[in-house]
């Protein structure tokens, strides 16, 4: 089934985390995938040193996408392109079972990911034994109709509006 935890509030990665490693436990294939984050982050750690779990993401980090220029939005577009095709390639040939898709509403949105490779990956992901989880806030209309699960996280209060920045083993 493909899930989808949208919305403006803190923890649809932590959702995300939550459901890969419950999988991991149950020794489903994990393919994580992460879209506009390369720095290093709390989950991936920790993701990375499960078995059946493999990560991709860019192996730098590149800053918000308001502040890239052309030439860096093409770069993180040919690499999240290659990352879809690698996760195409381990849904058919069963490296993978249970795929995140994390932030890839902005990723889509934005246009550094192909959307017919997604729309790819979604119909690959409709076998008995597939779960496909996709993140991020803002998703298209067409990846509200394709979800089985949607959960819609709301912000009600965040630090941020205070002007507390994001901590070290709290939000990243």
């Amino acid at each position: 089934m493909i899930q989808l935890y949208c919305g403006d509030g803190k923890g649809k990665t932590t959702a995300a985390v939550g459901a890969a490693v419950r999988a991991a436990g149950r020794g489903r294939k994990i393919l994580f995938a992460q879209f506009l984050k390369g720095q290093e982050t709390g989950e991936i750690s920790v993701l990375s040193r499960l078995d059946g779990v493999r990560i991709l993401r860019s192996r730098r980090d590149f800053p918000f996408f308001s502040s890239m220029t052309l030439r860096q939005k093409i770069e993180l577009a040919a690499i999240h392109n290659g990352m879809l095709d690698e996760i195409v390639g381990a849904l058919e040939n069963g490296r993978a079972d249970f795929v995140v898709l994390d932030e890839i509403t902005h990723a889509c949105r934005y246009g550094v990911a192909d959307t017919e490779r997604l729309d790819h990956i979604l119909a690959c992901g409709r076998g008995a034994e597939t779960e496909i989880i996709m993140t991020g806030r803002k998703p298209p209309a067409k990846l509200m109709e394709c979800s089985d699960y949607i959960s819609e996280i709301h912000c009600v209060r965040h630090p941020y509006g205070n002007g507390i920045k994001a901590r070290t083993g709290v939000e990243w």
